[in-house]
């Protein structure tokens, strides 16, 4: 597998009309924009209230998709009507919906997240859903294998069938990890770029630093690799180096998709 496809392989991807493909979680958000986070027995009002799409791998594809570049996201949603705000956003974003599949008499993901108006710092409360996963049979490879890219964001049967099918095809794969999983091993080895959170460190290898979990993500044979960290920034490490890139101070509004 190469970070830079060969000239016959891009030659051959060129014919596909999507350069990155992403499979991964995606939840309808309620946000409510609160003056503070309120402790238990206390009573606040809102002052906004907003609903959105998100997940690690949706909003990549629609920040993407913002940009011109053409994406398409594979996978299922409950056929409710959370499943087709997601759909209908998607397709409001310009990412293509060709195998996103709407489960009938089945929940969408939720999520309920209370916004510090002050700081930007939330917490939330989630509903998974109850659609059935897509299984290895329903990934139609040729998509995978005819993209640069493929985004994914967990370890599970079917991205790691996925991710197979990217690597014999010459096509990156990008992992933004949140989530442990006991697939990790098998995993890991297939992945090009993994960019993954200082709460998916915790829980991968706890009591260990950043710059210990890069060196163990690089030992799989991942080209590139990060830890981010909130407001302390992002390590990063390339061919046996590793970078610092502290933060920069902003306005902060709402930490909601920023990963």
């Amino acid at each position: 597998m190469k970070l830079s496809p060969s000239a016959k392989s891009t030659e051959i991807k060129s014919a596909n009309p999507f350069s990155v493909v992403g499979i991964g979680m995606t939840t309808v958000d309620y946000l409510l924009i609160v003056p503070e986070l309120p402790s238990f027995g206390k009573q606040l009002q809102a002052s906004e209230f907003l609903r959105q799409g998100g997940g690690p791998v949706a909003t990549a594809l629609v920040g993407l998709a913002k940009l011109g570049i053409p994406v398409a996201y594979i996978g299922r949603v409950g056929n409710d009507s959370e499943g087709q705000f997601i759909r209908q956003s998607f397709i409001e974003a310009k990412v293509d919906v060709s195998h996103l599949d709407m489960q009938d008499n089945a929940c969408s993901r939720i999520a309920m997240v209370l916004v510090d108006q002050q700081t930007g710092e939330r917490c939330f409360t989630s509903r998974p859903g109850n659609y059935e996963e897509i299984t290895e049979a329903e990934i139609d490879s040729s998509v995978i294998s005819n993209t640069q890219i493929l985004h994914l964001d967990n370890a599970e049967p079917h991205t790691i069938q996925a991710a197979q099918i990217a690597q014999n095809s010459g096509t990156m794969v990008v992992f933004d990890g949140t989530w442990y999983s006991e697939l990790l091993d098998v995993f890991l080895p297939l992945v090009d770029v993994a960019i993954v959170s200082n709460v998916f460190v915790k829980r991968w290898m706890p009591n260990v630093s950043p710059e210990i979990a890069l060196d163990q993500l690089a030992s799989y044979g991942t080209k590139i690799c990060a830890v981010t960290m909130g407001e302390e920034g992002v390590i990063v490490q390339q061919n046996g180096q590793q970078f610092h890139w502290p933060s920069f101070s902003i306005e902060v509004v709402d930490t909601t998709g920023a990963g």
